[in-house]
């Protein structure tokens, strides 16, 4: 449009060029030589002042409304149209990530929420994006440090993952990215429950109702799971740990998978667990420049008190978990930039 817009403006001054030209004597006078100068004076002027700052309407793909990070990906978009000059972005209610994936693959979205290992396993073209054909994703920010929760109820008399063999278990929502992460590693391992797929809601009751032993969910480090605690009002509960052995297993297979021990002191037990551990937050499309980024995430770490406020799970430091050693996913060059110039060592396989 910025093109066009010069378009009625060139052919007006055209015409009122040939018009005087044709009233005009052919004899010049000092009145229109010093017309003249002063055109290509102010005209020199003209090519001299900077072009006008491109502007962008951009789309931010995010989760469904009624998703707990919602509220995460709102305050976020709401500091980068309010601090970020030239950039306006509009918040689109989605299924996830994998839709956030395939809107930036259709240039339909510029933004996505997603964790760290979805972010690789997208940029490699593997695990749940073989052949997906997008791999533009790049980087943001992370902000709430996860770990797959493997739940079990206590009269099920289940004390390790092996014996999950042969039981009635949930691996995580039916088609998320946790059931297809909690299968591979079991898989890995070679323990072979019996899969029970089901919503979160109706594996809750499942383990609430005797019908199976237990379930995978997802959760932040930084509080307990609202879900957990609820299937505690209803069942005594335990945690399950991998192994080192395990752990060695399964990332001699998947090696962009992190393991980190926590604490189980919240939900009312006195020993740590071995979990599969992710890091959710945003990334950005490769296409956009890396100025713009860099003002993005900017804004968006100095302006991290106003998120907090208004969605206070995140990490004490989302820059950091976003720089977290062990993390493999390509930055995008904006976020290096910034994070250099904050004196922030950036692993080198990090940079695009």
């Amino acid at each position: 449009m910025k093109k066009f817009a010069f378009l009625p403006l060139t052919l007006a001054a055209a015409m009122t060029l040939t018009a005087c030209s044709e009233g005009a004597s052919s004899t010049p006078s000092q009145d229109s030589s010093t017309s003249a100068a002063a055109a290509t004076s102010e005209a020199a002027a003209s090519d001299s002042k900077p072009a006008t700052e491109e502007t962008y309407d951009l789309v931010w793909a995010g989760t469904s409304s009624s998703s707990g990070y919602y509220a995460l990906n709102v305050a976020v978009c709401d500091i980068i149209n309010t601090y970020v000059d030239g950039v306006t972005v509009t918040l689109m209610e989605t299924g996830g990530t994998v839709d956030d994936y395939k809107l930036m693959m259709n240039k339909e979205a510029s933004f996505g929420q997603t964790s760290n290992v979805n972010e690789y396993c997208l940029q490699q073209g593997i695990a749940t994006y073989e052949g997906f054909g997008y791999t533009g994703g790049r980087d943001l920010c992370f902000f709430v440090p996860q770990v797959h929760n493997f739940v079990v109820s206590s009269e099920s008399g289940i004390k390790t993952l092996s014996d999950l063999e042969g039981k009635k278990f949930n691996a995580g929502l039916s088609g998320s990215s946790t059931e297809i992460e909690c299968m591979n590693m079991l898989n890995t391992i070679g323990i072979k429950p019996d899969w029970y797929p089901a919503s979160t809601a109706d594996a809750i009751d499942a383990v609430s109702n005797r019908q199976i032993t237990g379930l995978v969910k997802t959760g932040t480090t930084l509080g307990t799971d609202s879900t957990i605690t609820n299937l505690q009002s209803s069942v005594e509960i335990e945690f399950l740990s991998f192994t080192e052995e395990e752990i060695a297993k399964v990332q001699e297979i998947y090696p962009y998978y992190n393991f980190k021990t926590v604490s189980c002191a919240d939900y009312g037990k006195d020993y740590e667990v071995n979990a599969l551990g992710m890091n959710l937050g945003f990334c950005v499309s490769e296409e956009l420049p890396e100025d713009v980024v860099y003002r993005i995430i900017k804004a968006i770490d100095e302006h991290m008190d106003m998120i907090r406020t208004a969605y206070p799970g995140i990490a004490e430091d989302p820059l950091a978990l976003t720089n977290e050693e062990g993390t493999l996913s390509l930055l995008h060059p904006g976020v290096v930039k910034y994070m250099q110039e904050k004196g922030m060592t950036v692993d080198p396989a990090r940079i695009p």
